[in-house]
């Protein structure tokens, strides 16, 4: 059995995957206070509360938070006794990525679009919301045209609240209607009509510059929040990313 740990800014993601379907999967919060020692105790919880650990037999990372890469690294290694294989640029991917491009792209991309091409063929649009919200595009001859880079949904909603002091009680939640008659209806209608909005104006522009329809995949911690309010045809893939990151493993060098 793999374990497929993506470290985020905001959420450690991981999932169990056997026989290339994702049999579970927990969250624990991403702290940069943290060191290994504290990182094993956390995991090792939650691992233990989910799966026999003697069970996992391999183990792949994903991270875009390099300042603690390391310690969940060793935090693993202590608890299964189990080398890590970390997610790096020389990767071998199932798209065409220039050197350029595959310099700056995020691991979690990287796995995203493996993911999506494995599961979903090409070409594809994966939007996935986390702390961001990215937008990857491959082209029908597999190429990785590029990426959109949108603050995420929480993230715009805490820069607003942190700068306007009468907001302080505000929780996200779906918004009734469009209008709404409330400080709390008016903001829920704003963040999450507006990013639902902005997702299916992003893909009406892709497909309006390269003159191609698209697959889209809607993935990541915040994309409950917005696919009911989106296109139809819009498939939601939580988990898309740990489908990624077994093609990857199974691909590996």
């Amino acid at each position: 059995m793999l374990l497929a740990i993506d470290i985020g800014n905001t959420t450690i993601y991981m999932g169990l995957v056997e026989d290339d379907e994702i049999v579970k999967t927990f969250r624990i919060s991403t702290r940069k206070d943290l060191l290994s020692d504290e990182y094993t105790i956390k995991i090792k919880e939650v691992l233990e509360t989910n799966i026999e650990l003697a069970k996992i037999d391999s183990v792949i990372l994903s991270s875009v938070v390099p300042e603690i890469t390391e310690e969940i690294e060793k935090a693993i290694n202590k608890i299964l006794g189990l080398n890590v294989y970390v997610l790096k640029r020389d990767i071998k991917v199932a798209f065409n990525l220039s050197e350029d491009r595959f310099k700056e792209l995020g691991a979690d991309l990287i796995a995203d679009s493996a993911g999506a091409i494995a599961k979903y063929g090409i070409p594809i649009i994966v939007f996935d919301m986390g702390t961001a919200t990215t937008c990857s595009v491959i082209n029908e001859n597999g190429d990785f045209m590029g990426c959109i880079i949108c603050p995420g949904i929480k993230t715009s909603m805490n820069a607003l609240i942190g700068n306007a002091s009468q907001l302080s009680n505000f929780n996200l939640g779906n918004p009734q209607k469009v209008v709404g008659n409330t400080t709390i209806d008016c903001i829920n209608s704003g963040v999450i009509y507006g990013h639902s909005e902005m997702i299916k104006g992003l893909r009406k522009r892709v497909e309006e510059e390269t003159g191609k329809k698209y697959k889209v995949i809607l993935t990541g911690g915040n994309s409950d929040y917005v696919y009911n309010y989106v296109d139809e045809d819009i498939i939601q893939d939580k988990n898309l990313i740990f489908y990624g990151l077994n093609e990857l493993y199974k691909n590996r060098n």
